[in-house]
């Protein structure tokens, strides 16, 4: 899995197989079929530790919104092959059961994060929403290299002022 991770970081998710990853891990080239089945198998492994993992990190940031939004952009950097599969669920078994609760612990921390959105209570959907993309799209334009190259070489330094224009 590891060597997964690691390649999807490298290469984007469509440009590897199972043996590529076996011969990379150094065992044989049955030994990932045989563990995962497949290459979705794989995935929702990769997805379900990458969403708990997310959680993680979105939860050591604490209630503070500007806070929790610097550290989704740490993470899709610093964990390029997790947020490279999490969020594209055509990949995985999306059902899959680890997927569902640890997707649902990271949804569950961005909601908690997005009420100190100063909107009334019948927007907090909205607010939720416009949080959530604001911070994923400047972590994927960031991650694409799409950003103009003035912000500098720190994501999350670069993304604080964007992420102000929601908190203020």
């Amino acid at each position: 899995m590891d060597a997964a991770v690691e390649t999807i970081g490298e290469t984007g998710t469509a440009t590897w197989s199972l043996r590529e990853l076996a011969r990379r891990a150094g065992v044989s080239h049955a030994a990932p079929a045989h563990h995962f089945g497949d290459k979705s198998g794989l995935l929702t492994v990769v997805a379900a530790e990458g969403y708990t993992l997310f959680a993680d990190a979105l939860a050591a940031a604490g209630d503070d919104l500007l806070e929790m939004g610097s550290a989704y952009v740490r993470f899709a950097v610093e964990h390029r092959g997790y947020f490279g599969v999490m969020f594209r669920p055509e990949l995985y078994h999306a059902d899959d059961s680890e997927v569902s609760a640890a997707r649902e612990r990271a949804n569950m921390v961005l909601a908690k994060g997005a009420t100190t959105v100063p909107v009334d209570a019948s927007r907090a959907r909205d607010a939720q929403l416009a949080a959530w993309s604001i911070v994923h799209g400047f972590a994927a334009l960031w991650l694409s290299g799409a950003l103009p190259a003035d912000l500098g070489d720190d994501p999350v330094a670069a993304a604080r002022p964007v992420l102000r224009v929601l908190v203020r």
